[in-house]
C-alpha cells in the first residue's frame, strides 16, 4: 500500500500554527494580484495604453469570440485596484451566476475583497503598505491574452487553497483541530474558494450552458400543463404535469440531503 502521510507531533504542529498568519498570507496576496493585474492590462495595451488622471485602464474581450451572444470578461485596475467582471454580451448586464449569488465582502488590513461567481473586486487600504514577496506565478499574457490573467489568479488562489487544507488535516491528524488559529484558517478558506470561484470562467460557462439547455424543457412543461388545464380539468393529469415540471427545474442538481 501506499505510505501513510506521516503527521509532526503535536507540539510542532501548534508551533506551525503559531507562526502561520493566514489574513496577512491573503490580503498580501491580493496585493500581489493588484499590481500584478494592472501590469498584465499595460502589457496588452500597449505603450499607447488610455489612461485617466488615476492611472485606470480596462480591457474587455468575449469569452467565447464565436458566439455573438457570448459573455464579456471586462478587467480594469489602476495602482490601487482591479476589478475583474463577466458581463452579459447583450444586455450589458451582470450575468446569472452573478446576480443569484450575494456578494461576499472580507475586509483584511491592506486590503478589502469582494467576490461572487463571476466577479472579483479587490481594493487598496489607503496608508496599507506594499506587499511582501513570495514564489510568484506571473500572468501569461503573451499566450492567453485576458484569460491569462485570470488563469494566474487561480493557480495563486489554489496554491493557497491547498496549503490551508494541508494545515487543516495537520491539526485534525494532531488533536489541534480545537485551536483559534484553525477558526482563522477556515475563514480565510471560505474567502479564497469565493475568489476562486470568481474567476473560474470554465465552471461558470459550463452553469451557464446548463440553464440554456435547462430554459426551454421548463418553458416546454409550462406551456403542456397550460395546454392540459386548458383542454380538460383532470386533476389527476394537472398533478403529473406539475410534477413533472418541479422535476424539470430540478434536474442536473444533486439532492442536499
Amino acid at each position: 500500500g501506499s505510505a501513510r502521510t506521516t503527521v509532526p507531533p503535536p507540539s510542532r504542529v501548534r508551533q506551525i500554527l503559531d507562526e502561520h498568519r493566514p489574513r496577512e498570507m491573503v490580503d498580501n496576496m491580493a496585493l500581489i494580484i493588484m499590481d500584478q493585474t494592472y501590469d498584465a492590462l499595460l502589457e496588452i495595451l500597449g505603450a499607447e495604453a488610455p489612461r485617466s488622471a488615476d492611472g485606470h485602464v480596462e480591457v474587455t474581450r468575449p469569452v467565447d469570440p464565436a458566439d455573438p451572444a457570448s459573455p464579456l470578461l471586462s478587467v480594469n485596475a489602476s495602482a490601487a485596484h482591479c476589478c475583474i467582471s463577466l458581463i452579459n454580451g447583450l444586455h450589458g448586464g451582470a450575468t446569472s451566476a452573478e446576480q443569484e449569488s450575494k456578494p461576499q465582502q472580507y475586509r483584511l488590513p491592506r486590503a478589502t475583497i469582494t467576490a461572487s461567481p463571476g466577479a472579483l473586486h479587490l481594493a487598496r487600504v489607503a496608508g496599507g503598505g506594499g506587499h511582501w514577496t513570495c514564489a510568484d506565478v506571473w500572468p501569461d499574457v503573451s499566450g492567453k491574452g485576458l484569460f491569462g490573467v485570470l488563469e494566474a489568479i487561480k493557480a495563486r488562489v489554489g496554491a493557497t487553497i491547498r496549503l490551508e487544507a494541508s494545515l487543516l488535516r495537520m491539526a485534525r491528524g494532531s488533536g489541534c483541530q480545537q485551536s483559534p488559529k484553525v477558526r482563522e484558517i477556515c475563514e480565510v478558506r471560505v474567502a479564497l474558494e469565493k475568489m476562486r470561484a470568481a474567476v473560474d470562467i470554465t465552471a461558470i460557462m459550463r452553469r451557464r450552458r446548463c440553464q440554456k439547455r435547462r430554459r426551454p424543457l421548463i418553458q416546454e412543461e409550462i406551456t403542456c400543463g397550460r395546454l392540459d388545464v386548458d383542454q380538460a380539468c383532470d386533476a389527476e393529469a394537472l398533478a403529473r404535469r406539475l410534477s413533472a415540471l418541479h422535476v424539470g427545474q430540478k434536474r442536473g442538481r444533486q439532492s442536499r440531503r
